[in-house]
């Protein structure tokens, strides 16, 4: 039995949902070969699987911006963009909220994580990619 979680909330989006699978077909394993090597493409290029679910986020003494930060840093590597773009979101997000640097180590974030990711370590690998050698404004 298949069953699909969908947020609705006109009759139209029921109907178009249900309708989703009026004529389903499974996928070929041809289509699960190509799923398989895109997954893998993703993962190798993803250093930190974070969902961006932001649990890891409620309670952070510091208000770090857990998930935002890791998105910079995934994006940094996944991509040939601009490091002074992403750079500056970072420290404009360091603004409002704690800086990767500010985490205290008190292993919150890593309790409410469902990916069970070492985000204290994680946190220094962005603090080593975005706070070297850059001069942070204050916080508001």
């Amino acid at each position: 039995m298949t069953r699909v979680l969908s947020g609705m909330n006109t009759l139209e989006q029921v109907e178009d949902n249900a309708g989703t699978f009026l004529r389903f077909e499974p996928i070929t394993a041809e289509e699960q070969k190509v799923i398989g090597q895109v997954t893998e493409i993703i993962e190798r290029n993803t250093p930190i699987p974070c969902t961006g679910c932001a649990y890891c986020t409620h309670g952070c003494p510091k208000n770090i911006a857990i998930p935002q930060y890791f998105a910079l840093y995934n994006n940094i590597s996944r991509t040939t963009g601009s490091f002074s773009s992403q750079t500056s979101y970072y420290n404009n997000t360091a603004l409002k909220h704690g800086k990767a640097s500010d985490c205290v180590g008190c292993g919150q974030c890593e309790k409410a994580c469902p990916q069970h990711l070492p985000i204290r370590e994680h946190l220094k690998e962005v603090a080593a990619k975005f706070e070297a050698g850059s001069s942070f404004p204050t916080r508001r």
